[in-house]
């Protein structure tokens, strides 16, 4: 089995996550972690026993032995650090978004149909063990037509820390990030493409800078119907599924699944237990030269349905009160 060379991008909660499921997979070498800043680079670095620690992004780029790239930086960082691991031939495993744009994402799928680097997008909810089996008993017809979706994800983040207790150095964006986690799962879920999307953005904090709260309508081209709703407004946080079925109600929330009250699947994982599953998909698409399940050009249409909710917003009401400091 061929070693592969990986840089982790970032040293934050996510990157612990990436780097013990990393671990797991066999011819795996810890070649490189990039940070922002020196100190805590160089604390993961020693931690995890990677050969290298390093500030300089370019540098890893132009490192011929590495050959891998997980990138767990903050969002804004995304489209650049993954258009110039493109560039340098790498193959890529960037957390959601790929992009903070639709634009942006369209530019990053593009590339990468022209690259033999493998480009896959975090979309973990789908190596979720919940998650699998939710997807695989609506496929299997027997909750028959699904008539709504409801999906929804509430959290409290007036201050710019994440879930680690963690200081931010940059924003987070309910919309372009955990948006992508909510409508890439009802997609995926339902199956069908989008035919029509419509929603609300409420004004940017003016502290923090982002909206806090989103709520999207998608309908379906099978005629169901999704409502999307995202808070960081929420004292307390709640988060579920409920599907609208033709022979009952499907409950999801937490590590349990529920069709008319009774429970039909239950796990004792936890959501994060499904990163292993994910970056050995991602390592395993490289072994076998093909396409990842989660690539660009998915994760390009699940951004799709955000982008348009935000150009709806921009459009038709005050430029100033929704427009990101950002572009890509």
């Amino acid at each position: 089995m061929n070693t592969l060379s990986c840089c982790v991008v970032g040293y934050g909660g996510i990157a612990e996550f990436h780097v013990e499921a990393l671990k797991k997979i066999e011819g795996i070498k810890l070649h490189t972690v990039m940070g922002r800043r020196a100190e805590p680079t160089e604390g993961f670095r020693a931690k995890h026993g990677f050969e290298k620690a390093t500030t300089d992004y370019d540098a890893v780029m132009a490192d011929k032995d590495i050959d891998v790239v997980i990138i767990g930086s903050p969002s804004e960082a995304h489209y650049e650090q993954t258009s110039k691991a493109l560039e340098a031939g790498k193959h890529i495993l960037v957390e959601i978004p790929l992009a903070l744009s639709h634009k942006g994402a369209r530019d990053l799928a593009g590339m990468a149909k022209h690259t033999d680097a493998k480009l896959m997008v975090a979309h973990t909810r789908r190596f979720d063990p919940a998650g699998i089996f939710l997807k695989d008993f609506v496929a299997s017809g027997k909750a028959g037509q699904i008539y709504q979706h409801q999906h929804y994800s509430f959290w409290l983040r007036h201050q710019n820390v994440g879930w680690t207790g963690y200081q931010r150095s940059w924003t987070d964006d309910v919309v372009f990030h955990h948006g992508c986690h909510l409508v890439d799962f009802s997609r995926w879920i339902i199956g069908a493409p989008v035919r029509r999307v419509s929603g609300e953005i409420s004004p940017l904090h003016p502290e923090i800078g982002t909206s806090l709260d989103v709520s999207l309508l998608m309908r379906y081209a099978n005629e169901a119907i999704a409502t999307i709703s995202l808070s960081y407004n929420a004292a307390q946080s709640a988060s579920g599924n409920l599907f609208i079925c033709e022979k009952g109600t499907i409950n999801h929330t937490g590590k349990t699944i529920t069709l008319n009250g009774e429970t039909i699947f239950e796990t004792a994982d936890n959501a994060e237990g499904a990163i292993p599953a994910q970056n050995r998909e991602f390592i395993n698409a490289i072994r076998e030269n093909r396409q990842p399940s989660c690539n660009a050009e998915e994760a390009l249409t699940s951004l799709s349905a955000l982008q348009q909710v935000y150009d709806q917003m921009i459009t038709l009401e005050d430029e100033a009160k929704y427009k990101r400091k950002w572009s890509l």
